[in-house]
């Protein structure tokens, strides 16, 4: 019995119908066998839904479905007292401006009975209803000059009624203000805003859709059509020169406001989705630069690797922060045998040097070319005095010279040893003199 009552049960006092969807529903049923016994009537499906008891009339049609599985009548009049439930159910919530539960009640009695018109007319007013609340908070969030919160709320409008003019036309502004503040300057507004607003194609577009109000005209409706397009290419060549001004953002939201006036304007759609890609890339693109300016190197990589895959528009802009990627590489590998050469270890900061320059495009870095020259030159002194030092028989020329070892290459070897050693024996000399 279960799996044929309705999911959920409405409140004890209803409100009732307002005579017409139950009348529907109960010729559906089949008025005509309702009886003047009080008794049978509490038994009788259509005249408990005349009567708005539906859960009660869901209750009885289900016992007759359990009593008679394979009575179609039976299911049928099941069906029908469902769908009025659902409908009561989802009328009651709507006059309590719970409008997403109403349509969810109102989507339920569709799947019962699509072909019953009461359904649809439900459905549809609830749509609207929503629309206009998202539309009206859009309209506050505009005048508040909430920019990011209108364009959520006239889109969330759009995907109840996705030809709310007053929501169609909102967001096109809107997203023509917020490129505005992105910098497009004020002559690129007031262009837009005169391309937004032409005045033949906006007339065109409003006395079209005024005549299929009245009258399912054909021509009316291809005349919209050519209109709704001539807007929508409007927008796409602004959104082309943006683009190839590498104003990415600013010209995807203009390929948004051309889908707006033709969802179907293919050059906008594939220009709406390029957009997407290249917003993403720059995403990337200032990902790698903040993690150079942190010496995040493998990190800045991976950004870049990522951003290229997905551009087609930005590959000189990568390049360039490929290059800086190197130039901050280097640098930092240059900073550290600075380190190295200040710490007085010219051999490995000679090593390091001739690395550097190797890993160089260009053959060489900053002055790395002369330092490895002076530190190779250094060395080599420093060599030469200590050989002479360590052949030397006389302490004081020894002692001359290994201070000239120290004066080039403080850290040459055991040159300080020896120093102090050779000092300590002339120290230990006696003196001579005449006297």
């Amino acid at each position: 019995m279960n799996q044929h009552r309705s999911p959920h049960r409405p409140a004890s006092r209803p409100v009732y119908f307002a005579g017409l969807a139950a009348a529907a529903l109960a010729v559906g049923l089949g008025a005509g066998c309702a009886s003047s016994n009080a008794r049978a009537n509490e038994q009788d499906v259509a005249w408990l839904v005349r009567h708005a008891r539906y859960e009660q009339a869901v209750r009885v049609a289900a016992e007759q479905v359990e009593k008679a599985p394979d009575d179609a009548q039976a299911k049928e009049q099941w069906r029908l007292a469902s769908t009025a439930w659902h409908l009561e159910a989802g009328r009651r919530l709507t006059f309590e401006n719970k409008d997403i539960e109403a349509l969810e009640q109102f989507r339920s009695a569709e799947k019962l009975a699509p072909e019953q018109p009461q359904v649809r007319s439900w459905i549809a007013a609830t749509l609207d209803k929503l629309a206009k609340r998202w539309v009206n908070r859009a309209i506050e969030a505009h005048a508040a000059d909430d920019l990011d919160a209108a364009v959520r709320s006239y889109e969330t409008a759009l995907t109840y009624s996705p030809s709310e003019r007053m929501a169609l036309d909102g967001l096109a502004r809107a997203l023509l203000q917020l490129n505005y503040r992105r910098g497009m300057g004020e002559a690129y507004y007031e262009r837009g805003t005169r391309a937004l607003n032409e005045f033949w194609l906006e007339q065109a577009a409003h006395h079209f859709s005024s005549t299929l109000k009245y009258d399912e005209n054909e021509r009316a409706e291809l005349r919209r059509a050519q209109a709704d397009t001539l807007r929508a290419e409007n927008r796409a060549l602004i959104a082309q020169e943006l683009e190839e001004r590498g104003q990415y953002a600013a010209a995807r939201n203009e390929y948004r406001i051309a889908t707006l006036f033709d969802p179907a304007h293919a050059e906008s759609l594939a220009g709406l989705e390029r957009m997407k890609l290249e917003e993403r890339a720059a995403e990337h693109l200032r990902e790698a630069d903040r993690r150079i300016m942190k010496r995040d190197f493998e990190g800045a990589e991976r950004e870049l690797a990522a951003g290229e895959a997905l551009s087609q528009r930005q590959l000189a802009g990568f390049a360039a922060e490929r290059e800086r990627l190197l130039e901050a590489r280097l640098g930092a590998r240059y900073e550290a045998v600075l380190a190295v050469e200040a710490d007085h270890r010219f051999e490995e900061a000679i090593e390091g040097y001739t690395k550097l320059i190797e890993a160089a495009p260009q053959g060489y870095f900053r002055d790395a070319l002369a330092r490895r020259d002076a530190l190779t030159d250094s060395v080599a002194r420093a060599k030469g005095y200590y050989d002479q030092a360590v052949a030397e028989a006389d302490l004081a020329r020894r002692a001359q010279l290994l201070r000239q070892v120290l004066l080039v290459y403080p850290e040459y070897k055991d040159s300080r040893q020896m120093l102090a050693q050779t000092e300590s024996a002339l120290a230990a000399q006696p003196p001579t003199g005449g006297g």
